[in-house]
């Protein structure tokens, strides 16, 4: 990769990365059930309709989720 130059250099996140590549790192997850939001809900705030305040919360965590990927 580049630092966007053009000259191939890496950027200094990538020499981050490239120093750290070999550690690799253990997590524990944990997921809990939260709450059951009808899909019904979701579809309605989709189309624009009323729709209760969970399905909304829900929807805003997925698009800002695929907006981080």
């Amino acid at each position: 990769g580049g630092d966007g130059n053009g000259h191939g250099s890496p950027s200094e996140g990538e020499r981050k990365r490239m120093k750290r590549g070999g550690r690799s790192r253990k997590f524990d997850v944990e997921i809990c059930y939260a709450a059951k939001i009808p899909l019904r809900q979701i579809e309605a705030a989709m189309r624009g309709e009323e729709s209760g305040q969970g399905a909304l919360r829900v929807l805003d965590i997925i698009l800002r989720q695929h907006a981080a990927k």
